[in-house]
């Protein structure tokens, strides 16, 4: 079997897109290396800080970078285009329009997975850019689901365990997931998303310690490329 040719907008942050490539591997029902999904991963880690660009802290547009990374991906010969970075998506529309090949939403499809799954009301912990541009609450707004942020405290909390320990290449404890999942629940919240992919580095294999039903943004992204490659997903992987 030949699956179609994925293209990884990758480097946004490079741990988020290792995990992206285990979890593809995780998920794919295969037997032989020829049974997974062809990918091309441009790691781009010179692409600008979304979240700086978004909050004005820089003048600097990662725009630039995703739309030339997405062009060179399409000149390679991939069939579409998958970008593991939820604050990227906020630029989703112009790197879309930059390319004649389908760029996978994962925000759209995670919110979509969340009605599916009977959620009413998520917790989202993000970073402060993707909060600022409440992405999440839009994707959720036709399917009604209801989304929550954290307060002050909850979201300088969750920035330095994306920004301080996962970029930093630091160990986060599983356990520190625990009080930022209280704090959503406090809010009448039925299930927590993972909406920055530092935090599915950080705890998709262990949201367990969340003691709710979580939700991964990036898990979601990787079953959506598996089923767009035409190749078969394991069964129950979320």
């Amino acid at each position: 079997m030949t699956t179609k040719l994925a293209g990884v907008l990758g480097g946004t942050g490079p741990a988020a897109t290792a995990y992206f490539l285990k979890r593809l591997v995780d998920f794919t029902d295969a037997e032989r290396d020829q049974d997974h999904v062809r990918a091309i991963v441009h790691n781009d880690t010179a692409t600008p800080d979304r979240t700086d660009f978004i909050l004005g802290k820089s003048d600097v547009s990662p725009l630039p970078y995703l739309v030339e990374d997405a062009r060179l991906l399409q000149r390679c010969g991939c069939d579409f285009l998958v970008m593991p970075c939820n604050t990227a998506h906020c630029l989703f529309a112009e790197v879309q329009a930059a390319v004649d090949i389908p760029l996978i939403h994962m925000i759209e499809e995670t919110m979509a997975h969340c009605r599916a799954r009977g959620f009413n009301r998520v917790g989202v912990l993000a970073t402060e850019g993707t909060v600022a541009t409440n992405m999440f609450g839009q994707a959720g707004r036709p399917h009604g689901v209801d989304v929550r942020y954290p307060g002050p405290e909850g979201q300088a909390e969750v920035d330095r365990i994306i920004y301080d320990a996962v970029k930093a290449g630091r160990p986060v404890a599983p356990e520190e997931l625990g009080p930022l999942s209280a704090l959503m629940m406090e809010e009448g919240c039925d299930a927590l998303i993972l909406g920055c992919t530092e935090l599915s580095a950080a705890f998709g294999e262990n949201r367990r310690a969340s003691g709710v039903p979580v939700v991964d943004p990036l898990d979601v992204l990787v079953v959506r490329t598996i089923e767009a490659a035409g190749a078969p997903v394991k069964p129950r992987v979320f």
